[in-house]
């Protein structure tokens, strides 16, 4: 077997109608992708394959081919810009094959023959114009005008009765050439692919070749019933296909694949042209190219078979080959059992701490027991003798792999939970003027829990886990991401559960940095040691030092209402300008102003140099303490 993955591409290939290929195999894949297996018979004149043009960067990314016996395989469609390419060769646009008039003033020069009423012409089209329909003038009417053989111009009305030919061979060929590609246009939905090979002179009348490719196919999903009796949950896998691919499926091998595989859409067949600098102007250096829950009992019991399957597994899938082969019409959609197993104790009643939820789950225990993926879907419960018990989904599991899946609430349960946290300080030491604290951050979490009025219960209680804690509480097991903890619910009774939680952290607090407010906060929390005693300490200098901060403002303000003040009666004394008594009491209060400013600056003065002298007692208080 030799597959040959060599694709040639040409446009403009008129195709003969060939046999078509035959299905005889098609994955499915949740991907959203169908890989469709054929047989077909290569004769010397090809193979015709009707691609739709959704699906044709995926047919020419993919296409394999096998028993060629060494020969080159050629594939030849109609281009992106088909008809445009056919027009842009002719003498006249696609409109003018839609509009008789607008066809004769593209073909000015032509030759023709006219025959309209018994009137025969024969000569060359020189254009129309509008001409009255009546002898009243109304306008409205087109008239065709020719220059004959004679060199006389004629003119002829265009209407129902008048015929028109084109005398040239070449021109009437590019009529029938645009006519071909307006229809090949209207079938844009779909693209006909020639296959051939290179050398079709070594072919045989019929040479049976095998075909593979890939098309966008909706994603196949699964529909699971789990039904719970005195053996367990019976859970069985239903298949739910769509023939979408555009093929009839008959006596087809369907493969149902699942897992994450990469799928990329290709551009193969659109157009792409690669991005040029403009050319510099005439006579210039020239530029260069830039590279481019129901309460009732169920009638009947579930009683089937499911289909036989075939499974294997990948690096990134899983593959479940249906038997025996499916026939399915284009467009037609199939569901049918292929797996099945028995779940042992599958039930359980879940609470999952942290959500607010007022009611724990009932839940399914789905664990993985095959050898390759299980795929995901939505699984409908029965329960015996009760009927629909709820829906849920169930994700794709990896072999061995457990899921909890919810489907009801047990609303005669009720939970509240009540969170309380403390932190303590365990140990605190002084480093480089840098308090070393180490606290322990406890949590603990009440579930108060009433039980059901009727029947007891067995509950499990998930408690979330959360990076950096440590559950202290015993009894639980360890999940994925939640410690399990079970317990017995009598009937109508309240219980409590209570799980405790605890972490350790270091924090690193510049002793100089702390304000008066935080200092308090320290030395509360570490009452009843020797640092307390240095936070004490260092907490009276620090409100001494805030209350120096006050009255440093206080005079500051105070000497800046002297100063405005002393300004306000010397202005007043300039402007008089006289020795009254007044000014003499103005010289007078100036004088006494000056007095107590420099009062005011000399109490500044002292209370900053006592800031500083705090500073120092501050920096030799840690540094004693370390």
């Amino acid at each position: 077997m030799r597959s040959l993955p060599l694709v040639i591409i040409c446009a403009g290939f008129s195709l003969p109608a060939l046999a078509e290929t035959q299905i005889r195999a098609v994955t499915l894949s949740t991907a959203g992708l169908a890989m469709i297996e054929a047989q077909a018979n290569l004769g010397a004149d090809g193979l015709r394959l009707p691609v739709r043009r959704a699906d044709i960067d995926d047919f020419l990314k993919s296409l394999r081919l096998s028993d060629l016996q060494g020969r080159v395989p050629l594939l030849t469609l109609t281009g992106p810009g088909g008809l445009q390419d056919s027009f842009d060769a002719l003498p006249f646009d696609a409109a003018a094959l839609t509009n008789l008039r607008a066809l004769m003033d593209a073909m000015i020069g032509a030759p023709v023959a006219v025959s309209r009423r018994g009137l025969d012409l024969e000569g060359r089209i020189m254009g129309t114009r509008d001409v009255p329909c009546t002898t009243d003038g109304q306008q409205g009417c087109v008239a065709l005008a020719l220059r004959t053989d004679t060199g006389q111009i004629r003119q002829v009305l265009l209407d129902d009765a008048t015929e028109v030919s084109f005398s040239d061979d070449t021109d009437s060929a590019a009529l029938g050439r645009g006519l071909d590609a307006l229809r090949a246009a209207g079938q844009g939905h779909m693209l006909d692919v020639q296959l051939n090979v290179a050398n079709p002179g070594s072919m045989a009348d019929a040479d049976e070749i095998s075909l593979a490719w890939l098309q966008s196919a909706p994603v196949w999903k699964t529909a699971w019933r789990a039904e719970t009796g005195p053996d367990g949950t019976v859970l069985d896998g239903w298949a739910v296909v769509e023939n979408a691919t555009g093929h009839d499926w008959q006596d087809v091998q369907l493969t149902l694949a699942t897992g994450a595989v990469q799928a990329l859409q290709a551009q193969l067949y659109d157009r792409q042209h690669g991005s040029r600098k403009l050319a510099a102007p005439m006579l210039a250096e020239s530029a260069v190219m830039a590279s481019a829950p129901m309460e009732r009992s169920m009638g009947f019991d579930a009683a089937y078979d499911v289909a036989p399957v075939a499974m294997d597994d990948g690096d990134s899938f899983s593959r479940f080959t249906l038997s025996p082969t499916v026939t399915l019409s284009a467009g037609d959609m199939i569901s049918l059992p292929f797996l099945r197993e028995t779940l042992d104790d599958a039930r359980l009643t879940i609470f999952r701490g942290g959500t607010g939820a007022r009611h724990p789950m009932i839940a399914i225990v789905v664990e993985n027991p095959l050898p390759l993926r299980l795929p995901a879907g939505i699984m409908t419960l029965y329960d015996a003798g009760r009927g629909h018990a709820g829906d849920a989904m169930i994700p794709e599991l990896a072999p061995g792999d457990t899921e909890i899946v919810e489907f009801a609430h047990d609303t005669a349960v009720s939970l509240r939970e009540d969170v309380a946290q403390t932190e303590t300080v365990q140990s605190a030491r002084i480093v480089d003027g840098v308090m070393l604290a180490e606290e322990r951050l406890e949590q603990r979490t009440t579930y108060h829990i009433e039980g059901a009025a009727q029947g007891a219960r067995v509950l499990t209680i998930a408690h979330p886990l959360r990076q950096g804690w440590q559950i202290g509480t015993e009894g639980g097991t360890l999940g994925l991401d939640d410690m399990r903890f079970t317990l017995e619910l009598e009937e109508g009774e309240l219980t409590t559960h209570e799980v405790v939680e605890h972490r350790r952290t270091a924090r690193r607090i510049a002793l100089l940095d702390l304000d008066l407010d935080t200092l308090g906060y320290w030395s509360t929390r570490l009452a009843g040691s020797d640092m307390q005693n240095l936070l004490t300490d260092m907490q009276e200098l620090r409100a001494e030092e805030a209350g120096l901060q006050r009255e440093i403002a206080r005079l500051q303000d105070a000497e800046a209402t002297l100063i405005a003040d002393q300004e306000r009666l010397v202005g007043l004394i300039v402007q008089l300008g006289d020795d009254s008594p007044a000014s003499r009491d103005r010289r007078a209060r100036v004088d006494a102003i000056e007095a107590e400013i420099d009062t005011g600056r000399a109490a500044i003065t002292a209370a900053e140099t006592r800031m500083e002298t705090i500073r120092s007692e501050l920096r030799a208080l840690i540094r004693n303490a370390e």
